[in-house]
């Protein structure tokens, strides 16, 4: 990837003279930069003895096109932080974009590295599941840039789109020492081949640790997908469908040892030696589903309805794999979610007010690693609040109910634009629960963040 990402930056810039030869040929080139700190109230947790940490991030977007039709889109991305208690997140290198686009109209091509957005919700979005993600931060998780062929066909009011992905790339888990891993107690699926649910009581000393990343059911070969939106007047309309690697693997103990077994509340019950190593393993899916925006009586109102099947059969045959009944992964998804939102005004400036339902029905048993922290959607109600006093200031705060596992999320920023390009940032992350649901086993992040961003 360090590779990838230093060719782009050449290409981009021997570009440069060439430019000033050729009176067809334009340029963009930017930078935004971030200095970040961040602090965490509740003291160490785990193996993270910082409890202040400095984040620094660069990108890089660069944009070369050669009259109308042929672009070429670059966005390196670059991001440092030395006081990481896991090295592996010390320095993170990628580009989310880097493609060739060939345009002429009604169709558009691209090939290259690309970020893809599908559907029409905020904050919980059942189908946008191309790309997959790096979830060094769970609660801000960033897409990473999948390698794609994209074929785009418009008509007046809608649009096609059909997407390949010869090999995907594999999602970015939390490093062995952070704070986005279990610290005290671990749910689990099922374990090796334990039937069932499973509780891990780790010690205080939990060493964690990866083997090598698995698949199965060449989940990460021949991806594809494909959305036609319809553009119409105050209605927009998304239908799409997806089959590849699921954007959050299945990660589970690989190497475990047992001091012990019980069982507890129903719940089989092991306390284990402090190492135990992770393995991720990617599994493919089926999505389908559609979304909407409605512009109707001065409401923004928002939806959308997915249905995700679990692959269980490998490409040779059509017996069912024993290795995704092994990870106790559910056969089937249904997840929707319905949102209305309204801007009023408010002085010389504006407020809008946000709520939001979600419901997933799952049938698989808990799993409190930080990449399945989207859990806390099955039964959500979410409510919001953005007032924008002035062209400069937003404020914003909102609260997430997690109904089915008795979870709260507050958050709480407020951002004020400095000058043209300069903006700072105060927000902060409060979260609540039960050890053994996937918001409380992080209840020790509560977090304050300060941020100064510039774009040239």
């Amino acid at each position: 990837m360090k590779r990838l990402l230093f060719a782009i930056l050449s290409l981009s810039t021997v570009t440069i003279p060439t430019i000033a030869r050729a009176a067809e040929w334009k340029t963009s080139f930017g930078a935004e930069l971030e200095a970040e700190a961040l602090y965490y109230p509740g003291g160490p947790f785990g193996a993270d003895d910082q409890t202040v940490r400095g984040i620094f991030s660069a990108k890089l977007p660069s944009t070369v096109r050669y009259g109308r039709a042929f672009r070429f889109r670059a966005l390196p991305y670059v991001q440092y932080d030395p006081w990481n208690a896991s090295s592996r997140e010390h320095l993170y290198l990628d580009a989310p974009e880097g493609y060739f686009q060939y345009q002429a109209l009604p169709f558009t091509f691209q090939v290259g590295l690309n970020v893809f957005t599908w559907g029409d919700t905020d904050v919980f979005n059942p189908l946008d599941v191309v790309n997959p993600r790096r979830y060094y931060d769970p609660l801000r998780s960033e897409k990473v840039g999948t390698p794609a062929v994209v074929v785009k066909r418009e008509f007046e009011n809608f649009f096609v789109e059909g997407v390949y992905i010869p090999v995907q790339r594999r999602t970015y888990l939390p490093g062995e020492n952070s704070r986005w891993l279990p610290r005290d107690v671990y749910r689990l699926r099922s374990l090796g081949t334990s039937e069932g649910a499973v509780r891990l009581n780790l010690p205080s000393n939990i060493a964690y640790s990866y083997v090598e990343p698995d698949q199965t059911g060449n989940a990460l070969r021949n991806n594809f997908g494909g959305r036609i939106k319809f553009r119409l007047p105050g209605f927009d309309w998304t239908i799409a469908g997806f089959q590849g690697a699921s954007i959050t693997p299945e990660v589970g103990p690989k190497e475990i040892g047992i001091r012990s077994i019980s069982v507890v509340g129903g719940v089989k019950t092991f306390d284990v030696y402090p190492d135990v190593a992770l393995q991720a393993t990617s599994y493919p899916i089926r999505m389908t589903g559609t979304s909407f925006t409605w512009d109707t009586l001065g409401f923004l109102v928002k939806g959308a309805v997915a249905y995700t099947h679990v692959l269980n059969r490998p490409d040779a045959d059509r017996i069912a794999n024993p290795e995704l009944r092994k990870l106790g992964l559910p056969s089937r998804l249904w997840e929707s979610v319905l949102a209305a939102e309204r801007t009023f005004s408010v002085g010389s400036g504006s407020l809008t007010a946000l709520a939001q339902a979600t419901r997933v029905e799952r049938g698989d048993n808990l799993d409190t690693n930080s990449i399945s922290i989207a859990r806390m959607f099955e039964r959500a109600g979410m409510g919001a609040l953005r007032w924008a006093p002035d062209e400069g200031t937003t404020v914003l705060a909102s609260y997430l109910r997690d109904f089915k596992f008795k979870g709260s999320l507050w958050h709480i920023e407020g951002s004020y634009k400095i000058r043209d390009g300069w903006r700072a940032k105060v927000s902060g992350d409060i979260l609540s629960g039960n050890t053994e649901t996937p918001i409380g086993t992080y209840g020790a992040n509560d977090r304050v963040t300060v941020s100064l961003a510039a774009t040239f």
